[in-house]
């Protein structure tokens, strides 16, 4: 098995970086802006990418401040069965975002390309805690 592993520092309350990763609203604003999801353990997130396809993604816990995971159910091939966590942290007056993406059956191609993408998503994340724009898809950087 293999994982993607990221970590960034965002200037702005845990609690703001939570909502941002579970709430409807949030989500559109860094990752895509077709996304339908409800902040509760158990629904399915459902993210679409227009021609570049879609990620759905189940609930699987909520810790306020601290943590948001997923099991992705349906979408890309290689996501399915895999984990997302973002894991928060507090260190000085910056949220840590410790983000994974677990489980992937081997380190093809396509998990590079992911592993990208992810970081441009967690870059946008920070851009819209800190300062209220995200570059969600389809504003999103394009990286070939």
């Amino acid at each position: 098995m293999a994982d993607i592993l990221h970590r960034v520092g965002i200037r702005s309350p845990a609690g703001k970086v939570f909502r941002a990763l579970s709430e409807e609203q949030g989500l559109a604003g860094w990752w895509t802006r077709n996304v339908k999801a409800t902040a509760e353990v158990g629904t399915i997130a459902r993210f679409r990418f227009g021609d570049h396809g879609f990620n759905d993604m189940q609930v699987l816990e909520l810790a306020p401040d601290r943590r948001v995971r997923w099991r992705c159910v349906d979408g890309a091939q290689e996501w399915i069965g895999t984990e997302v966590t973002f894991d928060l942290k507090q260190e000085g007056g910056v949220t840590v975002v410790l983000f994974a993406q677990r489980g992937w059956k081997e380190p093809v191609e396509f998990m590079h390309y992911c592993s990208t993408k992810w970081g441009t998503y967690l870059l946008s994340l920070k851009s819209l805690c800190e300062t209220g724009k995200g570059t969600p898809f389809p504003e999103d950087v394009d990286i070939g």
